[in-house]
């Protein structure tokens, strides 16, 4: 859903706020449908974190994993029509949530996610970006 009123805020990680094309590079996804969870699997372009690790390695292994998915949308990121603020936002007062009725609540958020090729944006009750060390 394209609009021009929304309202993208960055995401802190535990590195801070993640930025730019190459930034967030996936290698996995897996819906589990029983359990309505996504798990995005990648490295992170430590270059391209605003508060990088002390670690000599150039790429930072991550899970990042939503639960109570209501809805996800995936687009190849060169058919994108949309600019966030990062490359990890919440998406605030998001007319997609308000529209989608049924189980969603004031708690449940609207994320996107932008990674090298591709553009997820997902409803869900609740995520956690872990970086693997």
């Amino acid at each position: 859903m394209t609009s021009l009123k929304r309202k993208p805020r960055p995401i802190k990680t535990e590195y801070g706020f993640l930025a730019g094309r190459d930034c967030i590079f996936l290698d996995d996804v897996s819906f589990l449908d029983g359990t309505h969870k996504l798990r995005l699997k990648g490295k992170i372009n430590k270059n391209l974190v605003s508060d990088p690790p002390d670690t000599l390695d150039h790429f930072i292994p991550y899970e990042l994993v939503f639960t109570g998915v209501l809805a996800l949308k995936m687009i190849e990121l060169d058919s994108w029509d949309f600019k966030c603020a990062s490359s990890f936002d919440e998406v605030l007062d998001s007319e997609w949530v308000a529209s989608l009725g049924g189980k969603v609540t004031h708690e449940d958020k609207h994320i996107f996610i932008q990674t090298y090729d591709d553009v997820f944006e997902v409803v869900c009750s609740r995520y956690e970006f872990k970086f693997l060390k």
